[in-house]
Order: C-alpha cells, then structure tokens, then sequence
C-alpha cells in the first residue's frame, strides 16, 4: 500500500520520538496524529483524489481498531481521551475520503475554496432559462385544476430525469480531473481547484433544483440517496 509517510510526534509517556496515531514503540503509550494533520496524513494515505476503495477500508478498519477506546478502559484518563481523539479524527477523515465529491469537497475546504452551504449563488447561464420555464411550470402546477395537473405533472418529471442525468453528468466531469490533479505540480494543481469548485457549484445547484421538484411532485421519481 501507499502511504503518505507517518508523522511523527514525540510521546508525551516517555519523550521517546513516535508515529502519530500508534503506540509508542519504548513505553506502549497511544499518540495522538500530528498538530494540523489533514485526512490524508490520519489515513496514512499520499494527498491523492485517485483512492483505492479497499486500501481505504482497510486503514480504516485497522486505525479504528488500534485507537478504540474499548482497548484503553483500563489506561489512564489522559490515554482514554487520547483515545476518543484519534477515534475521532479517524472515523472524520474515513467519512470525507471515501466518496469521491465529499473528497474533492474536503480538498477544496483545506485550500480555502469551499463552496457556501446554499452552493452556488448565480444559476449557471447554460441553465438559466430551463430554471425560468421550470418555475413557471411548479407555479402554474400549484393551482392547476385536475384536468390541467396530470399534463404538468409529466412535463416536469421530464424535467426532472434531465436535471438528474446533468447532475450524473457533473459527477463524472469532476472525478475525470482526478488523474491530471494527482499528476499534476503543485502550480497545475492550484490551476484545477478553481475549475473543480465550479463543477461542484453547478452540480449543487441541481441537486437544488432536484429538490425543489421533489418537493412539488410529493417525491415522484426519487433521486440518488447520495448524501454529500
């Protein structure tokens, strides 16, 4: 497996030096992960978009095991707290890295890139006039009466698979950058982050979208259970 290099800290048991996350080699001791150490560094893994699903999991499930705080019941309170620490940061840095856009979105968030939480501001232009008619269409559904519903209906559940397939389209644009990101020097890399905040603020605004047409088709014709 690759790794990112451990970092290493200085064990607050002995003075011994130490791997962040592991016991200490002299005297047993937990250690917590380095000051400021990213998801990437808590996993062990090399600051990669590019992830293997199943090294994934396995650092996951070995550095959950290693740092549970049912293994350090026994130990002091300062290892038990330790413990619930690294815990911690171990199940974060799994969450955000094991799908590929909370991944991109994690990245973005540590380069000061994140996106706001209502996503992007502007709708984009190529969607601009689709997103008037589709308003349009809910407004005029709201008080349809029973003859001029079922039509309206079925437009915007036409509407809505698209807005899907773009959402689908988005997601597949964005994890196609991931081999140049990892390939790239860190100048090129600096290049793409602008690039990929604006494939996630277009695939934010039809999850948006998506949304609101749930809401007004009473859920017809779910979306994806994605959660980020």
């Amino acid at each position: 497996m690759e790794t990112n290099g451990p970092g290493r800290v200085k064990c607050g048991g002995c003075g011994a030096d130490a791997v962040g996350g592991d016991l200490c080699a002299e005297c047993g001791r937990l250690q917590p992960f380095p000051p400021g150490a990213d998801h990437w560094v808590v996993l062990g893994l090399p600051r990669r978009l590019v992830l293997e699903r199943g090294d994934l999991e396995a650092r996951f499930h070995e550095l959950n095991r290693r740092s549970h705080p049912d293994y350090f019941r026994l130990r002091s309170p300062g290892e038990q707290a330790g413990s619930l620490e690294n815990s911690a940061a171990v199940n974060s840095a799994y969450r955000a890295l094991r799908a590929p856009v909370s991944r991109v979105e994690y990245l973005l968030e540590a380069e000061g890139m994140a996106l706001s939480s209502a996503g992007q501001g502007e709708p984009p232009a190529e969607l601009f006039e689709e997103i008037l008619e589709l308003q349009e269409a809910r407004q005029e559904l709201a008080t349809a009466g029973p003859d001029e519903a079922p039509p309206l209906r079925a437009r915007l559940l036409v509407a809505k698979a698209e807005f899907e397939r773009r959402r689908e389209e988005t997601e597949i644009e964005l994890t196609a950058l991931f081999p140049r990101w990892d390939a790239s020097t860190e100048p090129e890399r600096q290049g793409l982050l602008p690039r990929m905040r604006d494939v996630l603020a277009r695939r934010a605004y039809l999850r948006t979208l998506l949304r609101d047409l749930d809401a007004t088709l009473g859920g017809d014709g779910r979306t994806d259970g994605e959660a980020t």
